[in-house]
């Protein structure tokens, strides 16, 4: 059987590998890679192109397909961009903000919005097709979380950035849900075709293995559920701290690699786990640190974004030893994406890194212009957040100590690649295109 399994996914890598001139669901494909084969790419770094405003905070990533470049923002709207104009070419207004990830596929994109639909819109024209709601979407809330008194309040996560990104396979849209549920519905009709209930909230986008669908819950637990059915395969429970509600839960999509899963969590692991099984093959120890972004996945490597920690850790993806650590010195909750022999990291302090993907070296740095200006000084000569700048005298008031963060243009959403371009987009809005420098 995981012969069968192995070929399948396989399959999946050509036929993904037959449209690489997209980008057209988060992390790019269906096993959540962030891989991109890039032909004659000089690995010496990036040049701004061109730039696009939308005006409104961004926490989505951006995806593209047949020329367009999706954008969703948190003001409710989707945008449509011609890569070849730089022109908008629709918008879609939904009733609330929009903090998944678009997927696009046979002409249709899907996501969905915090008010609990999940539309589903034609590609080329921004016309609605059908939608389907949802039990209802909010944030992560838990009481006495952080350390604040257990008063009878819930307090939401203001870290929880993300809803859901749609999965796109064998005819189906697979989503999870703030409602517990991960759904199938049929692509062309929306239709339910089955929904299995989780211990939490469903945040993360779901990631494809062969006949199954692999995603994790903020009950801190991967699922294995049959493509088909919805039928539980095995599920796999992590740490989940229950006094404070802080070392718990997973909100980042998982990466497939053939027998393998990778999974990001907030107890402070990434956890390899057997494709087939469910069985744990190896565990990293973040030392403490949130795993709150997806990793990307190489020939050989795993590059493990991290939060507290300040390091992107990349590591021998069979056996999980530590081969380098990348000083990011602050949180990362984009998550990485490789291109050929690089790989490319944002961060919510403003900056893109690109490094050499076997050695860690730098080859390029991109810093927006609210970063250089480090207005407010929350960041230290050292780039570090200066936590009493940050947070003043309640290291309690995130929320506000998060808004600061944004006006540093954090990078929440994760870069893509397409049609020769690196494009990101970070919280405040504003879209930027680089091409690669050319080879001296």
């Amino acid at each position: 059987m995981r012969h069968l399994a192995l070929a399948a996914l396989l399959g999946l890598a050509l036929s993904n590998a037959s449209h690489a001139a997209d980008w057209p669901t988060f992390m790019g494909d269906t096993a959540r890679s962030g891989a991109m084969a890039v032909a004659g790419h000089a690995p010496g770094g990036f040049q701004l192109a061109w730039e696009h405003e939308l005006h409104a905070p961004v926490t989505a990533s951006p995806v593209a397909a047949g020329g367009l470049l999706f954008v969703a923002a948190e003001d409710g709207n989707l945008h449509a961009i011609d890569l070849a104009t730089r022109q908008l070419r629709w918008l879609f207004h939904a009733d609330a903000g929009i903090a998944s990830t678009p997927t696009v596929a046979d002409g249709l994109v899907y996501f969905l919005s915090r008010d609990g639909q999940l539309h589903a819109l034609d590609a080329a024209s921004g016309a609605p097709r059908w939608s389907f709601k949802t039990g209802g979407e909010a944030r992560f809330a838990a009481h006495g979380m952080f350390g604040l008194p257990r008063d009878g309040h819930r307090r939401t996560d203001p870290w929880d950035f993300y809803l859901s990104s749609p999965l796109v396979a064998d005819g189906k849209v697979v989503f999870g849900s703030s409602d517990e549920h991960v759904y199938a519905l049929d692509a062309k009709t929306g239709a339910m075709a089955w929904a299995y209930k989780t211990g939490g909230m469903v945040h993360a986008a779901p990631a494809r293995a062969g006949s199954r669908v692999i995603v994790g819950a903020w009950d801190s637990a991967v699922y294995a559920l049959d493509l088909a059915t919805g039928t539980l395969a095995w599920r796999y429970q992590t740490g989940a701290d229950q006094k404070h509600s802080i070392m718990l839960g997973i909100q980042a999509a998982a990466s497939v690699d053939g027998d393998m899963v990778y999974a990001g969590s907030r107890d402070g692991f990434l956890y390899a786990l057997d494709t087939a099984t469910g069985q744990l093959r190896w565990r990293h120890d973040a030392k403490g640190s949130w795993v709150p972004g997806t990793s990307a996945v190489s020939a050989g490597q795993v590059f493990v974004p991290t939060s507290d920690a300040g390091v992107l850790a990349v590591l021998d993806k069979r056996s999980g030893r530590k081969l380098y650590d990348f000083p990011t010195k602050v949180w990362t909750f984009a998550s990485p994406i490789l291109l050929g022999d690089s790989v490319v990291v944002a961060t919510v302090d403003g900056q893109l890194h690109q490094l050499d993907a076997a050695s860690g070296k730098p080859l390029w740095r991109f810093m927006t212009p609210e970063r250089l200006a480090n207005t407010r000084g929350i960041l230290d000569a050292e780039g570090k957040f200066d936590q009493q700048r940050l947070y003043g005298t309640r290291p309690d008031e995130m929320v506000s100590a998060i808004e600061h963060v944004k006006r540093l243009g954090a990078f929440i959403a994760s870069p893509v690649w397409v049609e020769g371009q690196l494009i990101v987009v970070d919280a405040l809005g504003r879209v930027r295109a680089f091409r690669p420098t050319a080879k001296s």
